[in-house]
C-alpha cells in the first residue's frame, strides 16, 4: 500500500478573441436585420445548439458619423435584434447577453468610407463560465 499525493496544477487559457460576424446588414439608421444576413447569425445558432452551456456577448459597434449618443444607442439596438432573433431560433435568453459599444472600439480609424464600414459591425465572443 502506498499514499501518494498529486499535485495538479493548469493555466487558465486567455478568453477566445471576438468574432465579427461580417455580412450582418442593417438598413441605414435602422436595427432591423436583412433577410440575407440571418445566415451569418446561423453560425451562431449551430455553435450554440452544440455547445449547450456556452454563454455568449453580442456587440454592436458603429463608425464615429453623427451623434455619440444616437451611435451608442443605435449599436445597442442592432445587438438586442440579433439576439432576439437567436431567441427565436430556440437558444435561451439567458445564455445570451447585447450591448452597444456605438463608436467606443473602433477596428480602423474613422478616415475613410471603408474604414468606417468595417467599423460599423457586429461581434459575438464566447464569455468564460461562470466562476
Amino acid at each position: 500500500k502506498q499514499n501518494i499525493k498529486l499535485t495538479l496544477r493548469f493555466k487558465r487559457l486567455p478568453p477566445p478573441p471576438p468574432f465579427v460576424l461580417s455580412g450582418i446588414q442593417f438598413d441605414t439608421g435602422k436595427a432591423s436585420i436583412r433577410s440575407d444576413s440571418v445566415g451569418r447569425l446561423d453560425i451562431v445558432v449551430e455553435f450554440m445548439t452544440h455547445k449547450k452551456h456556452a454563454r455568449v456577448e453580442i456587440s454592436g459597434h458603429t463608425d464615429n458619423v453623427g451623434k455619440a449618443k444616437a451611435n451608442k444607442t443605435l449599436s445597442a439596438k442592432r445587438a438586442q435584434a440579433c439576439r432576439a432573433y437567436l431567441i427565436s431560433k430556440g437558444i435561451d435568453g439567458s445564455r445570451i447577453t447585447a450591448v452597444g459599444y456605438g463608436d467606443e472600439r473602433p477596428l480602423a480609424p474613422n478616415d475613410s468610407d471603408e474604414n468606417r464600414q468595417k467599423n460599423r459591425r457586429i461581434e459575438v465572443v464566447e464569455l468564460p463560465p461562470p466562476a
